[in-house]
Protein backbone atom coordinates (compact mmCIF):
# COMPACT_ATOMS: atom_id res chain seq x y z
CA UNK A 1 0.00 0.00 0.00
CA UNK A 2 1.55 3.34 -0.82
CA UNK A 3 1.43 6.35 1.64
CA UNK A 4 0.06 9.41 0.09
CA UNK A 5 2.30 12.22 0.70
CA UNK A 6 1.60 16.08 -0.14
CA UNK A 7 5.01 18.17 -0.85
CA UNK A 8 5.85 20.32 1.95
CA UNK A 9 6.58 23.31 -0.72
CA UNK A 10 2.84 23.26 -1.23
CA UNK A 11 1.91 23.61 2.03
CA UNK A 12 4.63 26.27 2.67
CA UNK A 13 3.07 27.99 -1.07
CA UNK A 14 -0.42 27.89 0.39
CA UNK A 15 0.35 29.58 3.42
CA UNK A 16 2.12 32.14 2.31
CA UNK A 17 -0.60 32.70 -0.61
CA UNK A 18 -3.13 32.67 2.78
CA UNK A 19 -0.66 35.25 4.13
CA UNK A 20 -0.70 37.26 1.27
CA UNK A 21 -4.64 37.81 1.03
CA UNK A 22 -4.64 38.50 4.32
CA UNK A 23 -2.31 41.69 4.11
CA UNK A 24 -3.99 42.09 0.73
CA UNK A 25 -7.59 42.52 2.41
CA UNK A 26 -6.02 44.60 5.56
CA UNK A 27 -4.84 47.08 3.37
CA UNK A 28 -7.74 47.70 0.42
CA UNK A 29 -10.89 46.33 1.87
CA UNK A 30 -10.43 47.29 5.49
CA UNK A 31 -8.89 50.39 4.82
CA UNK A 32 -11.35 51.28 2.53
CA UNK A 33 -14.16 50.33 5.09
CA UNK A 34 -12.26 52.70 7.45
CA UNK A 35 -12.32 55.37 5.55
CA UNK A 36 -15.96 54.77 5.08
CA UNK A 37 -16.91 55.00 8.22
CA UNK A 38 -14.44 57.86 8.73
CA UNK A 39 -16.51 59.59 6.47
CA UNK A 40 -19.82 59.03 8.31
CA UNK A 41 -17.95 60.36 11.57
CA UNK A 42 -17.47 63.88 9.73
CA UNK A 43 -21.13 63.72 8.04
CA UNK A 44 -22.53 63.27 11.91
CA UNK A 45 -20.25 66.25 13.46
CA UNK A 46 -20.89 68.88 10.70
CA UNK A 47 -24.94 67.88 10.70
CA UNK A 48 -24.31 68.59 14.49
CA UNK A 49 -23.07 71.74 13.93
CA UNK A 50 -25.45 72.78 11.38
CA UNK A 51 -28.35 71.72 13.65
CA UNK A 52 -26.51 74.42 16.14
CA UNK A 53 -26.13 76.96 14.05
CA UNK A 54 -29.77 76.33 12.93
CA UNK A 55 -31.32 76.36 16.64
CA UNK A 56 -29.37 79.99 16.67
CA UNK A 57 -31.59 81.39 13.57
CA UNK A 58 -34.49 80.25 15.41
CA UNK A 59 -33.68 81.44 19.03
CA UNK A 60 -32.91 84.97 17.13
CA UNK A 61 -35.88 85.38 15.23
CA UNK A 62 -37.76 84.91 18.33
CA UNK A 63 -35.31 87.73 20.22
CA UNK A 64 -36.78 89.78 16.93
CA UNK A 65 -40.04 88.89 17.47
CA UNK A 66 -39.47 90.23 21.55
CA UNK A 67 -37.96 93.27 20.21
CA UNK A 68 -40.70 94.17 17.57
CA UNK A 69 -43.40 93.50 20.30
CA UNK A 70 -41.52 95.47 22.80
CA UNK A 71 -41.58 98.58 20.05
CA UNK A 72 -44.93 98.44 19.17
CA UNK A 73 -46.16 97.80 22.47
CA UNK A 74 -43.94 100.79 23.69
CA UNK A 75 -45.10 102.88 20.86
CA UNK A 76 -48.78 102.33 21.53
CA UNK A 77 -49.00 102.30 25.07
CA UNK A 78 -46.80 106.04 24.68
CA UNK A 79 -48.99 107.11 21.62
CA UNK A 80 -45.80 108.63 20.61
CA UNK A 81 -44.32 106.88 17.54
CA UNK A 82 -40.79 105.87 17.68
CA UNK A 83 -37.88 107.83 15.96
CA UNK A 84 -38.41 106.86 12.42
CA UNK A 85 -33.95 105.25 12.60
CA UNK A 86 -35.11 102.98 14.66
CA UNK A 87 -38.08 102.06 13.04
CA UNK A 88 -35.83 102.17 9.60
CA UNK A 89 -32.98 99.89 11.04
CA UNK A 90 -35.66 97.31 12.33
CA UNK A 91 -37.70 96.92 9.29
CA UNK A 92 -34.12 96.38 7.74
CA UNK A 93 -33.43 93.38 10.19
CA UNK A 94 -36.68 91.84 9.68
CA UNK A 95 -36.43 92.22 5.59
CA UNK A 96 -32.54 90.11 6.54
CA UNK A 97 -33.97 87.63 8.25
CA UNK A 98 -37.23 86.78 7.02
CA UNK A 99 -37.40 88.67 3.09
CA UNK A 100 -40.39 90.11 4.31
CA UNK A 101 -40.81 93.54 3.16
CA UNK A 102 -43.10 95.82 6.24
CA UNK A 103 -44.18 98.99 4.82
CA UNK A 104 -44.32 100.42 8.81
CA UNK A 105 -43.91 98.78 11.95
CA UNK A 106 -47.54 99.02 13.40
CA UNK A 107 -49.81 96.97 15.44
CA UNK A 108 -51.71 96.49 12.12
CA UNK A 109 -48.30 94.78 10.61
CA UNK A 110 -48.28 92.74 13.56
CA UNK A 111 -49.82 89.54 12.78
CA UNK A 112 -48.87 89.11 9.49
CA UNK A 113 -45.36 89.21 10.80
CA UNK A 114 -46.03 87.10 13.85
CA UNK A 115 -46.90 84.10 11.40
CA UNK A 116 -44.04 84.81 8.62
CA UNK A 117 -41.41 84.44 11.85
CA UNK A 118 -43.86 81.12 12.75
CA UNK A 119 -42.89 79.77 9.23
CA UNK A 120 -38.88 80.46 8.92
CA UNK A 121 -38.84 78.99 12.66
CA UNK A 122 -41.12 76.06 11.58
CA UNK A 123 -38.70 75.68 8.18
CA UNK A 124 -35.70 75.64 10.67
CA UNK A 125 -37.28 73.19 12.68
CA UNK A 126 -37.87 71.12 9.94
CA UNK A 127 -34.55 71.24 8.89
CA UNK A 128 -33.17 70.20 12.41
CA UNK A 129 -35.42 67.49 12.05
CA UNK A 130 -34.51 66.20 8.42
CA UNK A 131 -30.38 66.53 9.99
CA UNK A 132 -31.48 64.72 13.38
CA UNK A 133 -33.00 61.69 11.19
CA UNK A 134 -29.84 61.43 8.70
CA UNK A 135 -27.78 61.61 11.85
CA UNK A 136 -29.82 58.57 12.91
CA UNK A 137 -29.45 56.89 9.78
CA UNK A 138 -25.50 57.60 9.84
CA UNK A 139 -25.12 55.73 13.09
CA UNK A 140 -27.12 52.72 11.95
CA UNK A 141 -24.34 52.88 9.04
CA UNK A 142 -21.53 53.12 10.84
CA UNK A 143 -22.33 50.41 13.22
CA UNK A 144 -22.68 48.48 10.40
CA UNK A 145 -19.42 49.31 8.77
CA UNK A 146 -17.59 48.86 11.94
CA UNK A 147 -19.21 45.35 12.64
CA UNK A 148 -17.80 44.23 8.72
CA UNK A 149 -14.92 45.47 9.67
CA UNK A 150 -14.25 43.88 12.41
CA UNK A 151 -15.48 40.81 10.91
CA UNK A 152 -12.91 41.28 8.28
CA UNK A 153 -10.52 41.93 11.20
CA UNK A 154 -10.76 38.56 12.33
CA UNK A 155 -10.98 36.77 9.00
CA UNK A 156 -7.67 38.20 8.07
CA UNK A 157 -6.54 37.26 11.41
CA UNK A 158 -7.73 33.71 11.21
CA UNK A 159 -6.19 33.36 7.20
CA UNK A 160 -2.51 34.71 8.74
CA UNK A 161 -2.71 32.19 11.77
CA UNK A 162 -3.81 29.63 9.41
CA UNK A 163 -0.65 30.54 7.07
CA UNK A 164 1.58 30.90 9.85
CA UNK A 165 0.96 27.17 10.56
CA UNK A 166 0.91 25.81 7.37
CA UNK A 167 4.25 27.53 6.96
CA UNK A 168 5.57 25.66 10.17
CA UNK A 169 4.79 22.03 8.63
CA UNK A 170 7.98 22.57 6.29
CA UNK A 171 9.88 22.58 9.84
CA UNK A 172 8.02 20.04 11.34
CA UNK A 173 8.16 17.68 7.77
CA UNK A 174 11.88 18.45 8.30
CA UNK A 175 12.03 17.17 11.54
CA UNK A 176 10.12 13.88 10.61
CA UNK A 177 12.55 13.00 7.98
CA UNK A 178 15.34 13.25 10.18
Amino acid sequence: MRKWSVPTWVFVAFGLLLNIISALMTNFSIDHAMREANGMIQQQESNEKLIGLTWQQIETIERKRELVLILTSIEDVNHQPLAASVKEQVIAEVDDWLNISLSDLSIVEIPALMQRMNDVQAEYRHKIDRLYIQNLALAQSYQRVMESISRQRNLALFLQVLGLALMLARDLRWRELK
